[in-house]
């Protein structure tokens, strides 16, 4: 019985009209140089909050938190560059279970502490309390992907905001 749908991994001779028509789709989902450029401005603003707040952890979970974050290595890579394990590094990023509660873990502390800060600056109009509200809501776990874009956006533009100010 012949089946309605190909085989997506054979090989697929195409004419040129349809390698035209392929790079067509292609290149109308691709990001226009200004998303290029806002995507990676609102890459730079998390980062540049991000370390605000890495002084605040302990040495190690600094050293794992740039490997991770910032240079993107995975926690293997981490873990050969460290001489370490893997589960330490885990245990470093996320925590670990003692007496069935989860402790440590430089994530969770990074979340604490943007959270009080926000907190303790509420109410303050200023554009830096604004943007760390925003990050403090993109840290909410239950968060979708629409409203963490929605606040990158927000986030972006305040901090424009800031800087203009600055200058």
């Amino acid at each position: 019985m012949a089946h309605d749908l190909e085989d997506p991994y054979k090989e697929k001779h195409l004419t040129p009209e349809q390698w035209e028509q392929e790079a067509f789709r292609l290149w109308q989902w691709a990001e226009s140089p200004e998303e290029v450029g806002e995507r990676l401005e609102g890459e730079h603003i998390v980062r540049l909050v991000a370390v605000h707040f890495l002084v605040l952890l302990s040495r190690r979970q600094q050293q794992v938190v740039r490997l991770y974050c910032l240079d993107g290595l995975t926690q293997v890579e981490i873990a050969e560059e460290l001489g370490i394990t893997q589960q330490t590094v885990q245990q470093h990023l996320m925590g670990k279970l003692r007496n069935g509660r989860l402790v440590g873990g430089a994530f969770r502390r990074l979340r604490k502490l943007i959270h009080k800060e926000a907190v303790a600056r509420e109410g303050r109009g200023d554009p830096r309390t604004r943007i760390l509200s925003l990050f403090d809501k993109l840290l909410d776990s239950g968060i979708t992907r629409r409203r963490a874009r929605e606040l990158i956006n927000t986030l972006v533009r305040e901090a424009r905001e800031i800087f203009s100010e600055e200058k």
